[in-house]
């Protein structure tokens, strides 16, 4: 909300001083922007019959707080203007001299907040009565200002709590009371819009929804009821159907907050549901105070800024841990530092990787003149010492060119070329055609081994790219890894820190980081002799200050224990878990498969991949398995996946003057957000198992290793409870040699499948296969079947 409130220097607050425009110009931020259209919205709030006390409270409240911005009573000013006009001053005198007065008693009333509430509502009521005593009065006049400073009185202190919480810095802590006293101050802000609609929809019912869903979704049930009624309160103080706004908005509360558990589609069906029951008990008496469509352009507000506010799920807020400005500033150097040597080291690799693509960028590798200097080295070694070349290249130069054209095009095709292949025109005049057909056949030769041997190059560069460009990437991610802003949670810290030491675990430190994509880590260092007990209790226990499920990342390099004190990190728990069970056999005698595999999990991904080497046996093998290994190498490393992918491409197709051919087929599981990547290249179908129904996910694409180019299709698909990711080689399908539609023949196998146990599917699988060839494997045949569960 607003940081810290600028104010003119203590020394001036004694006594009062016009500032020139240039001294005001300097408070004029975005916080006295905000603080200043609170106090006109405030100022503009009427209760009853156009009763406006509300703006003096606000005025009072920012005094004890802050000191004397004039901003703040000018806009109040303004706020009471507009509903009162020329009979505004009963309420500008008592504004103005509560502010007048503050500025010259300020130590009087400094941080004083009980005198400075009674100093106001006694100002008001003062005021008002001798306006009402000049005047033709009633008693009722009199208990009405009597009744303005019980409000005055009472708003002074809860302005006094709600203005701290208009700041910018979301990661400060809120009590319950600076919540519901901010929901307050809020709401007589929306209040202040009175009766302001656009395309028929009122501005002040659709804030006062966005209020309570953020509130209710924030901090649960009690706040949301708590909220929802003192917006249904002060939004609808002036109207007859006070009860039923009241009613509407409470019970929305409650409910938006009970269903905050499902997350923020819960909270906003659990506010449309409050508002519906609502509606039909008052027997729909609340049709016309909040629409349908003021209720979904609320709901779409609500989640476009739980987008933007960070930390709303989680049941502690707190913030940055109170080091030192040194500390904070040597910090900051040190990152600064190294995030710009490693920009720098980024941008070389990177430079080093788009010159080596450029040179090796050369379309056309055989040119015309490679032609030219082809023939012409046959003229000089064979023509020129003939008494006929004269004829032959100057006076017919252009059939003598043709003929030997047509004489390499001869080469090209059939290998070489004799004399009785060449042109019967080259022939009758030439006297030198064996010479000449052994000096091209020779010349082609050594030609043809120039072009192989340039081409070689030209891939080997652009494999040297790819490296290149990989390294600049992954240098790059370390550095904005490295310059991420992190956070230290000190009160956290502390909350953790007390409950472990409550349930008498001997813990020595505990820290707290946040970054800015809500990424938060946990660091725990315990005295204990049982480790994985004490995890899991130490686990527990955060798990229930957080309000979030954690995990031990297995994964941290400073995770250990010594005997006598554990190091560990706790992270975020995944959301889903997944397994993986293989069944294979392996066709032949020789017991080499040709089909490779590879699962496991990495932060929050969980990896399974099947590559298959073109034929059986040793050879098959050795193209999967570099495949395979290669693929392993450079995701840990933090590579690219296409990228990693093309340079596998690269490699097979460069390690060897033969063919090596091999499919990919890779599912990458996001474990927190529950979605699925299935990257294939050349491989078999991949087939989600999902309770009633399979899903079949083909390609078309060639295996790795035959071009240069590699044609990499990603698909993307989300997954649910209790779905199986079945992966096959090619063999499972080819099995069935029958069957035209091999797709829908293992997809209706696998519908079949009633087991739950991913073992017993691979293996249901495995037999069916066999089953249909009669045991006799025309391939090597592999099936992997991983099972995707949601943590409770």
């Amino acid at each position: 909300m607003i940081s810290r409130i600028e104010t003119f220097p203590r020394e001036d607050q004694g006594r009062w001083n016009i500032k020139s425009l240039k001294e005001i110009a300097k408070v004029i931020n975005s916080s006295t922007i905000i603080i200043s259209v609170l106090s006109y919205l405030i100022g503009k709030s009427s209760i009853m019959e156009g009763l406006t006390p509300f703006g003096i409270a606000f005025v009072t409240a920012y005094l004890i707080k802050y000191g004397g911005l004039s901003l703040v009573p000018i806009f109040a000013s303004l706020g009471i203007v507009t509903v009162h006009g020329l009979e505004s001053y009963q309420y500008l005198s008592a504004l103005w001299f509560v502010f007048f007065t503050y500025k010259i008693l300020n130590p009087k009333f400094k941080d004083s907040a009980i005198k400075s509430s009674v100093f106001a509502a006694s100002v008001l009521m003062i005021f008002k009565s001798i306006y009402v005593i000049i005047n033709d009065f009633y008693i009722y006049d009199l208990m009405l200002t009597m009744f303005e400073g019980i409000v005055v009185f009472t708003l002074t202190y809860i302005f006094a709590y709600s203005i701290p919480t208009v700041d910018t810095d979301f990661n400060r802590v809120f009590s319950n009371e600076e919540v519901i006293c901010g929901s307050i101050m809020l709401a007589l802000a929306v209040s202040g819009l009175g009766d302001m609609s656009l395309f028929g929809m009122s501005i002040k019912n659709v804030i006062g929804i966005v209020i309570v869903l953020l509130l209710s979704y924030n901090k649960g049930p009690a706040i949301g009821t708590v909220v929802g009624i003192t917006i249904g309160v002060v939004t609808s103080m002036s109207q007859i159907n006070l009860p039923f706004v009241i009613s509407i908005y409470g019970f929305a509360g409650l409910l938006s907050g009970l269903f905050k558990e499902v997350g923020k589609i819960g909270s906003c069906i659990g506010f449309i549901l409050g508002s519906i029951i609502m509606s039909f008990y008052i027997d729909g008496a609340s049709q016309t105070i909040l629409k349908n469509k003021e209720i979904v352009l609320a709901i779409g507000i609500f989640l476009i800024m739980t987008k933007l506010l960070k930390g709303l799920s989680s049941k502690v807020i707190i913030g940055i841990s109170n080091r030192t400005q040194i500390e904070d500033a040597y910090s900051n150097r040190v990152k600064d530092m190294t995030y710009n040597r490693l920009n720098e080291i980024s941008q070389v690799f990177e430079e080093l990787g788009d010159t080596f693509r450029r040179v090796s960028d050369k379309s056309k590798i055989v040119e015309q003149k490679d032609v030219s200097n082809l023939i012409n080295e046959v003229v000089d070694h064979v023509c020129k010492q003939c008494y006929l070349c004269k004829f032959c290249w100057e006076s017919d130069f252009y059939t003598t060119y043709g003929s030997m054209f047509d004489m390499l095009g001869t080469i090209e095709t059939r290998g070489n070329i004799s004399t009785d292949l060449m042109p019967d025109i080259f022939k009758k005049r030439c006297t030198k055609t064996d010479a000449i057909a052994q000096r091209l056949n020779y010349l082609f030769h050594i030609y043809k081994l120039d072009y192989k041997w340039e081409n070689k190059i030209i891939e080997s560069r652009q494999l040297v790219s790819q490296q290149l460009e990989g390294m600049s990437k992954v240098i790059k991610d370390l550095a904005n890894e490295i310059h991420r802003d992190v956070r230290f949670k000190q009160d956290v810290e502390k909350e953790i820190y007390a409950g472990l030491r409550k349930s008498r675990i001997n813990v020595d430190k505990v820290i707290v980081t946040e970054t800015e994509r809500e990424d938060f880590e946990i660091y725990l260092e315990i005295r204990t002799h049982n480790s994985e007990d004490t995890i899991n209790k130490a686990i527990s226990i955060a798990s229930e200050i957080i309000g979030i499920q954690l995990a031990n990342d297995k994964y941290c390099s400073s995770s250990r224990y010594d005997g006598k004190k554990l190091k560990f990190k706790l992270v975020r728990a995944n959301r889903f878990g997944a397994i993986t069970k293989v069944s294979r056999i392996d066709k032949g005698l020789i017991g080499v498969s040709g089909d490779n595999y590879t699962f496991g999990e990495k932060c929050n991904n969980y990896f399974a991949v099947i590559s298959d080497g073109m034929g059986v046996g040793h050879k098959a093998n050795q193209e999967s398995h570099i495949t395979i290994s290669l693929l392993e190498k450079f995701l840990e490393a933090g590579f690219d996946k296409e990228l990693a992918l093309k340079t596998i491409n690269s490699v097979l197709v460069l390690k060897s003057s033969e063919e090596m051919l091999a499919t990919i087929d890779m599912s990458i599981v996001d474990l927190y957000r529950g979605k699925s990547q299935f990257i294939k290249i050349g491989s078999a179908p991949t087939f989600i198992k999902r309770k009633d129904k399979v899903q079949i996910i083909n390609s078309h694409s060639l295996p790795v290793g035959i071009l240069r180019d590699v044609d990499i299709q990603v698909y993307e698909e989300e997954l649910e409870d209790g779905d199986f990711i079945i992966m096959v080689s090619d063999g499972i399908l080819d099995a069935n040699y029958d069957e035209d539609n091999k797709e829908r023949w293992m997809a209706n196998i696998i519908q079949k499948i009633e087991s739950l146990n991913p073992q017993t599917i691979a293996d249901d699988i495995m037999d069916a296969a066999l089953d249909v060839c009669e045991g006799k494997a025309n391939d090597d045949m592999t099936v992997l079947v991983t099972k995707i569960w949601k943590r409770r």
